[in-house]
């Protein structure tokens, strides 16, 4: 099963005519066992991946253009000087889907049916083959599992100084002395030279400022009834908005601006049935370049981290016992799965934990061979509820 496709389970219904004298049964299916002309059909046990979903919080810091004058043109002490980039964990959620176990496939011989007394006998597969009812499907759930592609926010940085564009040439005029020496006098002429120069930074921050200073006082004006026209209350309103809104564009030219955008990813893990603890890395992360898979410099490994329950320690003693699954007549094969902690850790620091019940972390076991009526949990392979005819 592809764990980027969405894994989505159609109930199909099997109808199997079985004698009522006679018994079917089911057989685990391994890679050497020996084929047998019998007929019958197949069915599988899930077993449990879990799905680590990442948030990361990148925040850009992007530096004004006008940044070093903030303090000598407006008093501001805080302007961002250098742009930068920074990156945060922000959200982990663990969570598990369902998938057929490759190791517990069984076949349901119904080779040696007989012909009289016969009943009918209902088993709802999932698309996948997963076991869901045996001779009810009166409360079947579709199981959905949404997967997130990896999503990154674009920031569009043609509107980020909306009114640096501006005139960026001034006007320069020199004045030129000529001496003029003729025969018998000596003359001064002056003239002059008109050029376009460009204008100096620091020269366009000092007019920004002195315009986000006249932005401010026809702001007050209009709020206050200053000026001379008399305007309306929503003629009032939209000036005010939209000078503000120019005053903040002009301000930012100072300040500087933030900007956040989420990453999103996905990382997978399937335990092992032998697996009673463990710690597994996922990746490095960094402050500073975010998810990485090689080891940098500030990095910081993050782990998940696996403990057990040991719930079904006694049950498995005990259905290992001599004798107790030697019955040739087994019937449907089902899991009791078992409690563990997931923790997920960067370094020190606690970012997530949640405990599910695992498939194969439990026990398989089987019913005898007679005609129940079942449901399934379809997440886990255990039995919702029962009845026995």
């Amino acid at each position: 099963m592809n764990p980027k496709s969405i894994v989505l389970f159609f109930f199909l219904t099997i109808l199997l005519v079985i004698s009522g004298c006679s018994s079917y049964t089911v057989t685990p299916i391994t890679s050497n066992q020996e084929v047998e002309n019998t007929q019958g059909l197949y069915y599988a046990l899930p077993r449990n991946v879990v799905t680590i979903d990442i948030r990361v919080t990148k925040t850009n810091w992007i530096s004004g253009p006008f940044s070093i004058y903030a303090a000598k043109y407006l008093g501001i002490n805080d302007a961002i000087l250098s742009s930068y980039t920074t990156y945060e964990l922000s959200d982990i959620i663990i969570n598990t889907y369902a998938e057929p176990d490759p190791q517990q496939y069984y076949f349901v011989d119904i080779s040696k049916l007989g012909t009289r007394g016969k009943q009918n006998i209902m088993l709802g597969l999932s698309e996948s083959g997963l076991i869901q009812d045996l001779n009810d499907n009166s409360d079947q759930t579709v199981l959905k599992e949404k997967m997130e592609m990896l999503n990154r926010n674009t920031i569009d940085y043609s509107q980020t100084f909306k009114y640096f564009a501006g005139v960026n040439l001034i006007e320069k005029i020199d004045t030129v002395v000529e001496k003029v020496t003729t025969d018998t006098s000596t003359e001064l002429r002056t003239s002059f030279k008109r050029s376009l120069v460009e204008k100096s930074m620091e020269q366009r921050a000092k007019e920004a400022a002195e315009y986000l200073d006249k932005i401010k006082t026809q702001r007050l004006d209009i709020l206050t009834g200053a000026q001379e026209v008399a305007y309306s209350g929503d003629a009032v309103r939209y000036m005010s908005e939209q000078l503000t809104s120019m005053e903040q564009e002009y301000l930012r030219m100072f300040t500087g601006i933030v900007q956040t955008e989420t990453l999103q990813y996905r990382y997978y893990y399937l335990p092992e049935s032998e697996v009673f603890s463990a710690s597994v890395p996922l990746f490095y992360f960094s402050k500073t370049a975010g998810i990485v898979q090689d080891k940098q410099p500030q990095t910081e490994m993050v782990y998940i981290f696996i403990e057990r329950a040991g719930n079904t320690t006694g049950l498995e003693k005990f259905s290992e016992k001599k004798g107790f699954q030697e019955n040739k007549s087994n019937g449907f094969y089902y899991r009791i799965p078992e409690y563990a902690k997931f923790t997920i850790k960067e370094g020190p620091k606690l970012k997530a934990e949640a405990s599910f019940l695992i498939s194969q972390f439990g026990v398989v076991v089987n019913l005898p061979a007679k005609n129940h009526k079942i449901q399934f949990y379809p997440n886990t392979g255990a039995i919702r509820k029962i009845e026995t005819k």
